[in-house]
């Protein structure tokens, strides 16, 4: 015989968890709240009841207005014994710090009471949300609603760190803010687990993602960036190509820290290629800026704070993103807009100390496959030339690495070898009329004449920084070779006037370094004979030559680079005549 089945359990209707009554009991005692509640539960024809999104946002609006009041600072005075009368949502509080008769309230009470109707207004967000999870408006509204909780506690707990037991902390070697971070850390989860939460309906809203980005960013307990760069990289999935410049604009100033300029502004700074400056195309499309944007610019963010910021406060501090990752990013954003190659290459030289990848994007950019390179910055191709010649120049172990040849490419753009154009590196744009020439068949000579001339301009610069590179690689015969061959080459005084005085202070350079290596020799000699220790003829045995004849050889380079310099020096009149 088969047994009897157990009779199914009984459900208790749906009367709510423990918590949640008990937050809805202290509502419905505002007769405001409770008249919402009336509203949302209505059940007539022609009435959505729970479903209706206006209800609720009316609601939460009412909760709003109600916390603004009990946020008074002076209704929680213990000192105060003045009986004060506040109404908020139909209910009555009268406050006072000694209990007396009509006092309802006390500070202490009145803290409670603000506490039990925040966590009263967090719940009704949350059944808003659940029920309506595809509404937009509503989780706008709770999100910012719990991020601005966030931001208040954390500025609270800067309120509570006395000098007393910010002492206690360096002495027992922990960090200030990790005494308040349990509470702060339970309210960040649950923060990121709403922004979570809408991201399963509303994964194509780009504000949302803003705005969770920021609040990883800047309110993380760990402060660990990888978090946040994680957020954005979701946040590019997500979306459609033509709203990615909406993240790519934040993204970047959390990267780099450098915030995007207002779109008036204009300072001496504009005119620094050294400082990046992005336009802030966010705050132009939508009239207002980016949530990470706006908190640090409210903070005085920016590119000096970047440099020197005082890693102590931790409340202040922005996470470092590293280098790697950092240029991993700024990679990516190239293949999405290619003017930001210009900007990437001054962040290499300025910022990551990469010179040998700005000298490879500068020349990318030199050499544009699609045509000449229209800076975003209004750099002419000229001012470009200059800083990949000063890069190379400065740092030619980099560039050759990095797989940059400048000596050919140089060599390339001042040479025209049997009528061909050097491997595409003109200096100059050929098809421009900046220079005054136009598209006229009958006025091509003017405009190749016009445009060789201003090429000239250029000859003696590009041909003394070719020589300096060799010698910042310590090919100095080369660079000897390099100065000659130029002199050979330039037609113009001007150029011949800079090689030329670049040429002679090379060679005074070598004299007055030969003099002194021979200055240190001879003081290191006389310390030798005073201390007495080893014998002449002994120390010739164990360095396997003679000491006087390298002293007559280090005196015989002495004598030939002075000659050399006499003879470049006597050659002048003759070199500018040819």
């Amino acid at each position: 015989m088969a047994a009897i089945p157990p009779p199914p359990p009984v459900l208790r209707g749906a009367e709510p968890p423990a918590p949640l009554k008990v937050e809805l009991e202290n509502l419905v005692s505002y007769p405001a709240f409770r008249h919402h509640e009336e509203a949302l539960s209505a059940q007539a024809a022609g009435s959505l009841g729970a479903f209706d999104v206006m209800a609720w946002m009316s609601y939460l609006d009412s909760v709003d207005d109600a916390l603004d009041l009990l946020r008074d600072p002076s209704l929680y005075s213990k000192n105060d014994i003045s009986l004060t009368s506040l109404e908020v949502a139909g209910q009555t509080f009268r406050i006072s710090s000694h209990k007396a008769h009509g006092v309802t309230h006390t500070p202490g009470q009145m803290k409670h009471e603000l506490n039990r109707l925040i966590t009263a207004r967090i719940l009704i967000g949350e059944r808003s949300v659940s029920l309506l999870p595809g509404s937009y408006k509503l989780w706008k509204h709770h999100l910012n609603f719990l991020a601005t909780l966030l931001e208040s506690s954390s500025s609270s707990t800067n309120s509570f760190m006395t000098e007393d037991l910010r002492t206690k902390c360096n002495a027992l070697r922990i960090v200030p803010y990790l005494i308040f971070s349990s509470a702060k850390h339970e309210h960040y989860q649950a923060t990121v687990s709403a922004f979570e939460r809408a991201l399963v309906r509303l994964h194509k809203m780009p504000a949302i993602w803003l705005h969770y980005a920021s609040i990883v960013a800047l309110y993380n307990p760990t402060k660990d960036p990888t978090a946040a760069r994680k957020i954005y990289d979701r946040a590019l999935v997500a979306l459609p190509a033509s709203q990615h410049d909406r993240i790519w604009e934040e993204y970047l100033a959390f990267v780099t820290g450098i915030l995007p300029k207002n779109v008036n502004q204009k300072s001496a700074e504009d005119e620094d290629w050294t400082i990046v400056q992005r336009r802030g195309l966010h705050k132009v499309k939508y009239g207002r800026e980016s949530p990470l944007v706006a908190v640090l610019r409210k903070r005085g963010w920016g590119y000096h704070q970047v440099l020197s910021r005082n890693k102590g406060d931790a409340e202040s501090y922005m996470p470092t993103v590293p280098t790697e990752t950092a240029m991993r990013i700024l990679r990516r954003h190239t293949c999405f807009d290619t003017t930001f190659r210009e900007d990437l290459a001054t962040l290499c030289i300025t910022r990551y100390a990469r010179y040998g990848e700005g000298a490879a994007y500068l020349l990318a950019l030199l050499n544009n496959e699609g045509g000449p390179f229209i800076s975003p910055n209004g750099t002419t191709r000229h001012e470009l030339w200059i800083r990949f010649a000063n890069v190379c120049t400065a740092h030619p172990l980099e560039a050759k690495t990095a797989g940059v040849d400048f000596d050919k490419i140089v060599r390339a753009v001042l040479k025209d070898n049997k009528g061909q154009k050097g491997l595409g590196f003109e200096v100059f744009d050929a098809t421009s009329t900046s220079f005054g020439g136009n598209d006229d068949d009958s006025r091509g000579d003017v405009k190749k004449h016009k445009i060789e001339h201003h090429l000239g301009e250029m000859q003696g610069t590009l041909w003394t920084r070719l020589a300096e590179f060799h010698i910042k690689s310590g090919d100095f015969e080369l660079a000897r070779s390099v100065y000659e061959e130029a002199l050979d080459e330039i037609t113009r005084v001007r150029d011949f006037s800079l090689v030329f005085d670049a040429y002679v202070k090379f060679e005074e350079g070598v004299i007055e370094a030969l003099m002194e290596l021979m200055d240190e020799d001879e003081i290191m000699d006389n310390e030798d004979d005073q201390a007495g220790s080893v014998d002449k003829e002994d120390l010739d045995i164990l360095v396997g030559g003679n000491i006087q004849s390298q002293e007559h050889d280090a005196s015989a380079e002495v004598e030939l680079a002075i000659s050399r310099a006499e003879h470049l020096t006597s050659r002048r009149p003759l070199l500018l005549n040819r």
